[in-house]
């Protein structure tokens, strides 16, 4: 009994002991733990930055292409208006970008007149009458508009507004380089037929010059017709005078009076129709037949008309004079390769 008493005991001393052992180990490491505290994260601020996808200036950004960025959502993100996609396409000198790809785009219009060391920038506008499938020299045929246009769409050419052009003339806005107008005169039928169906096809804009006497004749358009291609947004309706008649000298027996007051008349009915009937801001002048005087471009200055245009072949540089712009015919018993031969974007400066 004397042992076993003992023996107990020891043993209770024994675990008092390692209990006081463990209190205290248990005391210095909190006291440990409080005077040597854990580092703290590394606040945010010291993390390392992530990469780049953007260097600014005032004139340009440089931006990394991501997975799906294209001319069109670059444009919209940094220029507002995925409509200048061209901007960042000519710029860069390419139609596609690949992720990773480091993408310039000005943010400022580098050179709106077009003009280089090398030569400059020219546009040219075509100009067509009627369509159908009676094709001679001023009828166009359907199958061969459609080819003209998948042409244009195929090279890279870009289809752009007379309003456009305006802006350009006066060194206000760059143009794509290459750049082409479609403008359409009189006002056949025929155009809403066969020609808008082809430009929607495409998303081509295009210029419709209509003279007031022959809306709603037998083979005119209507004002209904006219409506719906201006509300597409694809169709631009402007004057090309009331009656059709040369503008650029008297007719037989016509007194000097009755000429100027013909010439009021050609200019003021088609602009107050148009006006009334679409809403449209009107802005260039087609003259019959091309001819004209500077009577008459003085008094379309004086009615606002901001450019006029005849039917003289050639293109259009910056410089041109905004009130006897040039226009290449189309007619309907050529070939693609004429076709072809008009579309003069760039002429270069000769060899000194």
């Amino acid at each position: 009994m004397l042992n076993h008493r003992h023996t107990d005991k020891s043993r209770k001393k024994l675990l008092r002991r390692l209990a006081g052992v463990a209190a205290a180990l248990v005391f210095l490491q909190l006291v440990g733990c409080a005077l040597n505290p854990a580092p703290p994260e590394a606040p945010a601020s010291l993390a390392p930055p992530p990469p780049r996808t953007e260097f600014r200036s005032d004139d340009f950004v440089v931006v990394v292409a991501g997975e799906n960025d294209t001319a069109y959502s670059l444009a919209k993100r940094y220029l507002g208006d995925e409509s200048y996609f061209w901007v960042v396409e000519d710029f860069n000198n390419t139609l596609t970008f690949s992720p990773g790809q480091e993408v310039v785009i000005p943010l400022k219009p580098a050179n709106p007149t077009g003009v280089f060391y090398s030569g400059y920038q020219t546009v040219p506008i075509l100009c067509y009458h009627q369509f159908g499938n009676n094709r001679s020299k001023m009828v166009v045929a359907p199958e061969d508009f459609a080819q003209q246009l998948q042409y244009l769409s195929e090279h890279g050419y870009r289809i752009v507004r007379m309003s456009d052009l305006a802006d350009f003339l006066q060194g206000r806005r760059a143009l794509p380089r290459r750049s082409v107008v479609i403008t359409m005169d009189d006002g056949y039928k025929s155009v809403y037929q066969y020609a808008f169906p082809l430009l929607k096809k495409y998303h081509f804009p295009a210029t419709l010059f209509v003279y007031s006497d022959f809306i709603a004749a037998r083979d005119g358009l209507t004002w209904k017709e006219m409506k719906e291609m201006a509300d597409s947004g694809l169709m631009d309706v402007q004057p090309h005078s009331q009656t059709h008649s040369n503008m650029g000298i008297p007719q037989p027996s016509e007194s000097d009076s009755a000429f100027s007051d013909r010439i009021q008349l050609e200019l003021a009915v088609p602009q107050k129709d148009i006006s009334m009937n679409l809403h449209s801001p009107i802005h260039t002048f087609a003259y019959p037949f091309g001819d004209t005087n500077k009577g008459v471009i003085e008094r379309l200055k004086q009615r606002g008309y901001q450019m006029a245009v005849t039917v003289q072949a050639g293109t259009n540089a910056a410089f041109s004079f905004p009130y006897m712009l040039q226009r290449t015919m189309v007619y309907g018993d050529q070939g693609l390769d004429a076709f072809i031969k008009a579309l003069v974007t760039f002429e270069e400066t000769p060899a000194q």
